[in-house]
């Protein structure tokens, strides 16, 4: 259940213009002098290189709250995955951000880079972004004016979508937390041509990874666990000596060493016999890190297994009931649980997929996905919720009644520190929570997005029962009629 290269995806306001947009070399500004940093620290792609930007370029503030090492982990392996960048033009300079087009001279693909800085001098950067774009001529747009013409544009983009069967499924649009745009498309069930309804119950993917860290979130408030904690602090029974140095921040980051869950053992598995979270440990729990803990970042299913075992361990509840009492019921979220495949759930959609299957077929006409996917979902993700379910849990974060104000700062800063036991929400409010965060997840026949943009009051939930990037490409057009970019 893979998301996107970014995996709390900022989304910031822009206020009066800094510099024009379009120029050929970074603008002679403080700030163009940070993106040539970090151009040149890209260019020698070394981990010193990495280190050193940071240092000269981060707010302190910054820095108090993720330490150099840990922010040169994260931009390190950025660094690693695109490699050296090519400049093309600044897209947007304003307010507290300025954000760049940069060509990858690694992959050929485009790619936006936002910094946002502190208020005044000497305007270190207190965040980034990496966001794949369409190229130049692609990059932004302006709001398609009011949010009733945001809704027909939508619905006619929905409407070609479906006909040309690159979408089945639902979109919604929400500002400060009144949905304005809910439409559903294509089929449910194909067999029976049942078709979606707004209600309908879609495969989330690694959306559920977010209900996952709530719940730890909410155990280390309680004092029933730290963030330093190592995995076997919990689990004392944890097959694998490397439970002795893993912590849970590094689980929840992803710093773990812990990698996937897919691979040869789970093409070879019966998929019927992954009923619960214990079932999934055969996967990967006897091989070897991908690296120290703590040295490097790659996206970790497994982690987010293990860190759904602490939770039972922890709460003494199983994971599924623990979401479902703490998380989900809390909120209303009465249409989101962790359905088994073989259960008979009203209004819940089948995927379709086209992807070839990883035992060698090579037949690519449209099937349903019931063989790819795990008997049960898991902690790391694959469980069912509908978009009003999504808009819910959203406003419920922002609004502090899942979490305490100090852990929802943390869950909207990008996780890196957690709050300290007992800590009061951040003086600069408003500040820690700008921006947003975005999530998605697919698999074959599953593809979910959801967004947020607290500057605005924006959210955008897109739910298909299709390939990737079906809901993703949907959500890049939502976010282009609403001038989030």
């Amino acid at each position: 259940m893979k998301t996107r290269c970014a995996s709390a995806l900022a989304l910031f306001v822009f206020l009066a213009p800094l510099v024009p947009a379009g120029s050929s070399s970074p603008p002679d500004t403080p700030e163009g002098k940070r993106i040539q940093a970090l151009l040149e620290a890209f260019d020698a792609g070394t981990p010193e290189a990495i280190r050193v930007f940071i240092s000269a370029n981060f707010a302190a503030t910054a820095l108090n709250e993720s330490p150099v090492e840990q922010r040169a982990q994260r931009l390190g392996g950025m660094a690693q995955q695109i490699g050296p960048l090519e400049f093309h033009s600044v897209t947007k300079a304003s307010g507290p951000e300025i954000a760049f087009l940069a060509k990858s001279k690694k992959s050929g693909e485009w790619i936006e880079v936002g910094m946002r800085f502190e208020p005044g001098p000497p305007n270190g950067i207190v965040g980034m972004r990496f966001e794949p774009s369409e190229g130049p001529g692609a990059v932004h747009g302006e709001k398609k004016g009011s949010d009733a013409e945001v809704a027909a544009a939508a619905h006619a983009v929905l409407q070609s979508k479906a006909m040309a069967g690159e979408f089945s499924g639902v979109v919604l649009i929400a500002h400060d937390g009144k949905p304005f745009f809910h439409e559903a498309v294509g089929l449910a069930e194909r067999d029976f041509a049942v078709p979606n309804r707004p209600d309908t119950k879609f495969n989330l993917g690694s959306i559920n990874k977010a209900f996952t860290q709530v719940a730890i979130a909410q155990l280390a408030e309680q004092g029933k666990l730290s963030f330093s904690d190592t995995i076997r602090k919990h689990i004392p029974d944890y097959p694998n000596a490397a439970a002795d140095k893993i912590t849970i921040q590094q689980l929840v980051t992803m710093t773990s060493g812990l990698g996937d869950i897919f691979g040869e053992k789970y093409d070879a598995m019966p998929k019927d016999r992954l009923r619960s979270l214990a079932d999934f440990l055969p996967l990967f729990v006897n091989e070897p890190l991908l690296f120290e803990p703590g040295t490097g970042r790659r996206y970790s299913n497994a982690g987010y297994i293990v860190l759904g075992l602490i939770v039972e361990k922890v709460s003494g509840e199983r994971y599924y009931d623990y979401v479902r009492r703490h998380v989900f019921a809390p909120v209303g979220m009465t249409d989101t649980d962790a359905w088994a495949q073989d259960a008979i759930v009203p209004n819940r959609a089948v995927g379709y997929t086209r992807q070839e299957s990883r035992g060698g077929a090579a037949d690519k006409t449209e099937r349903a996905n019931i063989y790819a996917l795990p008997g049960r979902s898991s902690s790391a993700g694959g469980g069912y919720s509908t978009a009003l379910d999504l808009l819910r849990f959203d406003q419920a974060l922002r609004g502090d009644k899942l979490l305490s104000a100090a852990y929802g700062d943390w869950f909207f800063s990008g996780k890196a520190s957690p709050p300290a036991p007992g800590a009061k929400p951040a003086a600069s409010r408003p500040a820690e929570r700008s921006g947003g965060f975005g999530i998605a997840g697919g698999t074959a026949g599953v593809n979910a997005v959801l967004e947020t943009d607290l500057d605005t009051g924006y959210t955008i939930v897109v739910l298909s029962n299709l390939d990737p990037p079906s809901a993703e490409s949907v959500g890049r057009t939502m976010r282009e009629l609403l001038g989030l970019k």
